[in-house]
C-alpha cells in the first residue's frame, strides 16, 4: 500500500488551490486542523478502522460535527474523502495544506532542539539570524533532548544544522577511527 504522504498529496493540493483561489485559505486551513484534530481521536481512530461502517455515515458524522466551518466547497471536499474512504489520511492532508500554506506565506517552521529550554533572548537571535540567512519569515518549534549534551540541532525544511556538543563528539570519533 502507498503510504498515507503520497496518498494525501493530492488532496491537499487540491484543496489548497480551492481556498487560494476562492481566497479562503485561512477558513480552509482550520477546517482541515479541525478535521485532522477529529480524525486523530482515540475513539474516531476506532470508528475508521471498522470497515463494515458505511463511509456515508463517517460523512454525516463528520459534517455534523464540522458544520460551522462547512460551505459548500468544503462539504464536497469531505463528500470526496468519504467515498473514497480516506478519513484516515485527514492529518497529512492537513499537514501538506499547511505546508503549502506557509511556503505561499514566505514561512517556515523551524525545529531546534537544545539540552536544556532555549532561552527567549536565544530564541530571537536564533530568529534574526535564520531570516537573515533563508530570507522568509521563521517560527521555532523549541524541544529539549539532554542526550545532545549541549548546542543545538537545527532542522530548516530538509536541511539538518547538527552543533550539538554529541553530534560534534561523533564526527571527533569517526575522524579518529577512520
Amino acid at each position: 500500500m502507498a503510504n498515507l504522504s503520497s496518498i494525501a498529496r493530492p488532496y491537499a493540493l487540491a484543496a489548497f488551490e480551492c481556498a487560494r483561489d476562492e481566497k479562503q485559505l485561512p477558513a480552509w486551513k482550520d477546517f482541515l486542523n479541525a478535521a485532522s484534530f477529529l480524525a486523530s481521536q482515540p475513539a474516531m481512530l476506532k470508528l475508521l478502522e471498522k470497515p463494515e461502517l458505511p463511509s456515508d455515515k463517517l460523512f454525516d458524522l463528520f459534517h455534523e460535527i464540522l458544520a460551522a466551518q462547512l460551505n459548500k466547497e468544503r462539504k464536497n471536499f469531505l463528500s470526496l474523502i468519504a467515498q473514497n474512504k480516506r478519513f484516515n489520511v485527514l492529518p497529512e492532508i492537513s499537514d501538506l495544506f499547511n505546508a503549502h500554506y506557509a511556503a505561499l506565506e514566505k514561512i517556515s517552521k523551524v525545529r531546534v532542539i537544545t539540552a536544556i529550554e532555549a532561552q527567549e533572548a536565544f530564541q530571537k537571535k536564533l530568529i534574526g539570524a535564520l531570516t537573515k540567512r533563508i530570507q522568509r519569515e521563521v517560527t521555532l518549534e523549541c524541544e529539549v533532548d539532554p542526550s545532545i549534551i549541549g548546542g543545538a540541532i537545527i532542522h530548516v525544511g530538509d536541511k539538518v544544522i547538527d552543533g550539538s556538543i554529541r553530534g560534534k563528539l561523533t564526527r571527533l570519533l569517526e575522524s579518529l577511527t577512520d
